[in-house]
């Protein structure tokens, strides 16, 4: 149990990173975007590459925001009867949906990794004046897929390990959804609620 809950630590802790790394990338291509649109209006000239490199970072940074997504818990689901049922029904239906989630992030690594390995043996570039390896930006894109497939099966390990301890609340708080009172407290209280991200061991 102990090194679930180191894994979920560093995960969460690398979770953390891609998001600020993702954000800033997001930035910077509304930046050069920006200064490109600025340019043709101006000078007639163009920065060249700009929606190109926009397709990639959006591509990368949208594969990379699944795990943050789940880790936080933020992943829309209809809960009009989720909310009535008790503790341990609940817990059943979000292992459900942890597991229904496992097969589609395993088809999103394996058609990744097609795609991956055929941009390799092919040694395919964009057919753009740039002229990019393919394998550069789909190499951060797979690995995006399959850091999301380790932190559902890390999730889904220590969820075991508390439902093995008959810990059915911590499996809820892991992998739950948040009620309506607990969505309006991050909100009102988002620094307080920071130190409370860390997953229960």
């Amino acid at each position: 149990m102990k090194t679930a809950c180191t894994s979920m630590t560093a995960i969460n802790a690398m979770a953390k990173v891609s998001s600020w790394v993702g954000g800033f990338a997001l930035l910077g291509c509304a930046l050069l975007i920006g200064i490109d649109l600025i340019l043709r209006k101006t000078l007639g000239v163009s920065v060249g590459g700009a929606d190109e490199i926009a397709g990639y970072v959006l591509a990368i940074t949208s594969a990379w925001a699944f795990p943050v997504t789940l880790l936080k818990r933020s992943h829309i689901r209809v809960d009009i009867v989720y909310a009535r049922l008790g503790l341990k029904p609940r817990v059943m239906l979000d292992l459900f949906a942890l597991t229904c989630m496992g097969l589609m992030v395993s088809a999103l690594v394996y058609h990744a990794w097609s795609v991956l390995g055929d941009s390799i043996d092919y040694n395919s570039v964009s057919n753009t004046p740039l002229q990019v390896p393919q394998w550069i930006p789909q190499t951060l894109w797979f690995a995006g897929y399959a850091f999301f497939a380790l932190a559902l099966l890390s999730l889904m390990i220590t969820c075991l390990g508390h439902l093995l301890r008959g810990r059915w609340q911590a499996v809820s708080t892991l992998i739950g959804i948040n009620t309506v009172e607990q969505e309006i407290d991050k909100e009102l209280h988002p620094i307080g609620n920071a130190a409370k991200e860390q997953p229960p061991c």
